[in-house]
């Protein structure tokens, strides 16, 4: 009888996640032709206005064409923009790693609207669990304690999620991927190195952890996990070049002229000395991590601290990937005291920000955000610690 009820259980729960799934689908695929902003040409599509980039470009790779040549390009303004992006607009380019292909092929086979519907709510899907994860685990799953967690992430997390999952962004996927490596480690090894290698879809961001988890790995010993992660990156190497041959030179050539928008973004808003200071804190805070490292194997500390170099030396030029910011005190439990006000005040800052003038406001996010995870990193390793001698 109690193996009937779990499964019974079991199978309710499936149910409950197909219809929410389902319902996150068919409403992307609603607001498909409903979503509209203006553009150079008319009105263009606001919902999955990211994902359409790769949808062709993967489509074009089907077919033996580079992502990168005018030809893709010029497609990709068309489904978008219906003609070429203003002067000084985004343009609209398949600007990905290559190794994207074979993840995205089973989308690419799929009309546009279906392709873009099931890719935006499998996102939102995603970051609605990833929030409750995160609310159980720093609720240590008291009833009040969840739900107050809960919302907090949800407004938090609302400015960016509107715009990421929405239009489609990797980010979501990279950021899942780093969480789900964190949770695997420990169990399967392997398994971790195989998410790991899909965490550098959108590299820009997530290049610092990434790197950082290899060296850990390399300090532990744990080979199974690099020979997943090598195992990943092997095949999704391969399968993109056995159908464009080499691309390294043009995605190379393409990231070097950025149309104005640099990958070091941050960096570049601020004037000196104070891009110096802020490069150095930020390099700072991951040396120190790393001594410590060394000395105690403190794994969660050097992760949030990659993590925090990443968000903040190497942000995109829209706010979307700051979301990032959750995974530095993801390992924490139960949050109390200082960890949780710092936490609470790093996810509203957003909202504070909008108090800016627009013309300041993108600048402020940039810059701003990384700061107040930094504050959080400091009260989690160093006040926390401190507190306990």
């Amino acid at each position: 009888m109690e193996n009937f009820v779990t499964k019974n259980k079991i199978l309710l729960f499936v149910f409950a996640e197909a219809i929410l799934l389902s319902g996150f689908v068919l409403t992307m695929a609603w607001l498909w032709d409903r979503w509209l902003i203006p553009g150079p040409h008319g009105s263009i599509r606001w919902i999955g206005m990211d994902f359409v980039p790769y949808w062709v470009g993967v489509r074009a790779m089907l077919n033996g064409q580079s992502p990168y040549n005018p030809g893709t390009t010029q497609t990709i303004q068309s489904i978008l923009l219906g003609g070429p992006p203003e002067i000084g607009g985004d343009p609209m380019m398949f600007v990905y790693p290559a190794w994207i292909f074979l993840l995205l092929v089973p989308w690419a086979l799929l009309p546009l609207r279906w392709a873009v519907a099931l890719w935006t709510g499998l996102l939102l899907f995603g970051a609605l669990h990833l929030i409750g994860f995160l609310a159980i685990r720093w609720g240590a799953t008291r009833p009040r304690a969840t739900a107050f967690w809960a919302l907090v992430l949800t407004v938090g997390g609302l400015p960016f999620l509107v715009i990421s999952a929405s239009k489609g962004q990797l980010g979501l996927v990279s950021l899942g991927a780093l969480m789900l490596v964190n949770r695997l480690w420990k169990r399967h090894e392997m398994a971790a190195g195989i998410v790991l290698g899909l965490a550098t879809l959108k590299p820009t961001l997530t290049v610092i952890p990434t790197l950082g988890f290899l060296l850990w790995a390399v300090m532990e010993r744990k080979y199974r996990l690099l020979v997943g992660f090598a195992a990943c990156m092997g095949i999704l190497f391969l399968s993109s070049w056995l159908a464009v041959g080499n691309w390294i030179p043009d995605y190379l050539k393409l990231i070097s002229n950025t149309g104005g928008a640099p990958i070091l973004w941050s960096l570049a808003i601020l004037p000196w000395p104070w891009k110096a200071l802020y490069a150095l804190f930020f390099a700072g805070l991951v040396v120190y991590a790393f001594i410590i490292l060394r000395r105690t194997r403190n794994q969660p500390q050097w992760f949030s601290a990659t993590v925090l170099a990443g968000l903040a030396l190497f942000p995109m030029r829209w706010i979307y990937d700051l979301l990032l910011g959750i995974l530095v005190p993801a390992e924490a439990r139960d949050l109390r005291g200082g960890l949780a006000i710092s936490v609470v005040i790093a996810l509203v800052v957003p909202w504070g920000l909008t108090l800016f003038q627009p013309s300041l406001r993108w600048s402020a996010y940039v810059v701003g955000l990384p700061l107040a995870w930094a504050i959080v990193w400091l009260v989690q390793f160093i006040y926390a610690r401190r507190k306990r001698r």
